[in-house]
């Protein structure tokens, strides 16, 4: 299963959760579930938008976790 995991890439700009969905107009319930690691169905324009606010790479925010 992919993740996206917006946790450890949010904590080392120290922007909060508020801040990051007004700044991408993203429902703060959405950034919740990313920053948390929960599965949600993305788009792919909200990973690009989340990458370019960031400056960072698509691998850097998605997360491959091994099924049990």
């Amino acid at each position: 299963m992919i993740i996206v995991n917006l946790y450890k890439i949010g904590w080392q700009r120290k922007i909060t959760r508020k801040e990051l969905a007004e700044a991408l107009k993203i429902s703060p319930t959405t950034i919740t579930k990313l920053t948390k690691g929960e599965h949600v169905d993305v788009k792919l324009s909200t990973l690009e938008k989340i990458c370019d606010f960031f400056n960072c790479s698509i691998h850097d925010i998605l997360v491959e976790i091994k099924d049990e």
